[in-house]
């Protein structure tokens, strides 16, 4: 059974006007596999009106990676200088591939800022290898209904594949680097076991309440890493509540690096080069359409 080799809380940070908790990168690890960052937007209530029209302040670049949001409560609208638009709701999730460069915004629509709501989400940056950080930027907004819920043995659990796939059941988002993101759910007091690749480094993110996992207690909004032996992975809820986990990772890029705010190449130069073209206004520029309930 794969044992946990570390675990560190994740740190308070801001987004735009919100806090948020950045589980990825932490003390222990820079990326797991390919994938970066994992920002997790606590759950929270928004006052109606509590929030200005979005005017596109927030709107910002991406280069040579991907974004990916996952939204457990509430509703955001995505929209990029590509013409990628969409709305994704509670279960569902959105992919970004910046490619060679792109603009994007990601606010509340419209609906829950003049009514407020409850807003809940996560976020993910997942690396490209060379080949497909030169590529056109390309959107993909994935409803909850299309994603694939899984039973697990047992019958106290259930595993949602985000992105990847598990046991034959296959997210519809493209993968680059054998990436997976799972939302296990574990009823009260239940237990699962999950197989995992011994091949691929994975991590995992309690969002709520703590959970035992592998024989170790791990608390809430904690990072925890695996170690590389075993194949399976035992998560007990010790809670009279249903537990919340997201597993992921993936096959690390072996290429070199190179990063600086929202941009990830493998060379210094190439990153100068990036910064160029997006000063000179060559990632476009968003065409923000007009909102509807």
């Amino acid at each position: 059974m794969k044992q946990v080799i570390s675990h560190k809380a994740a740190r308070p940070d801001r987004v735009g006007p919100f806090t948020i908790a950045r589980a990825l990168p932490n003390e222990a690890a820079q990326s797991v596999g390919p994938i970066m960052l994992l920002d997790h937007l606590p759950p929270m209530t928004i006052a109606a009106g509590e929030l200005p029209d979005p005017d596109g302040s927030f709107a910002h670049p991406h280069r040579g990676i991907a974004t990916f949001t996952y939204v457990l409560e509430g509703a955001l609208t995505h929209a990029d200088s590509s013409g990628g638009h969409g709305t994704i709701t509670a279960g569902g999730v959105q992919w970004m591939k910046a490619g060679r460069g792109i603009v994007h915004d990601e606010m509340l629509p419209a609906k829950l800022r003049r009514e407020g709501g409850r807003l809940h989400s996560f976020q993910f940056w997942i690396n490209l290898p060379a080949r497909h950080k030169a590529e056109p930027a390309e959107y993909l907004p994935v409803p909850a209904e299309k994603l694939p819920v899984v039973a697990l043995p047992g019958g106290r659990a259930q595993l949602k594949v985000l992105l990847g796939e598990y046991d034959g059941n296959a997210s519809p988002i493209p993968i680059y680097a054998h990436e997976f993101i799972w939302h296990l759910r574990v009823e009260p007091m239940g237990a699962a076991r999950v197989p995992l690749r011994p091949d691929l480094p994975v991590a995992g993110f309690l969002p709520g309440h703590g959970a035992v996992v592998s024989g170790t207690e791990v608390g809430t909004q904690r990072y925890f890493e695996l170690g590389a032996d075993g194949t399976e992975i035992e998560i007990v809820n010790p809670r009279a509540e249903p537990l919340d986990l997201l597993l992921f990772g993936g096959e690390p890029i072996t290429e070199p690096v190179a990063m600086r705010g929202p941009f990830v190449m493998n060379t210094e130069g190439e990153l100068k080069q990036a910064f160029r073209e997006f000063r000179a206004g060559e990632y476009g520029q968003i065409a923000y359409q007009p909102e509807t309930d």
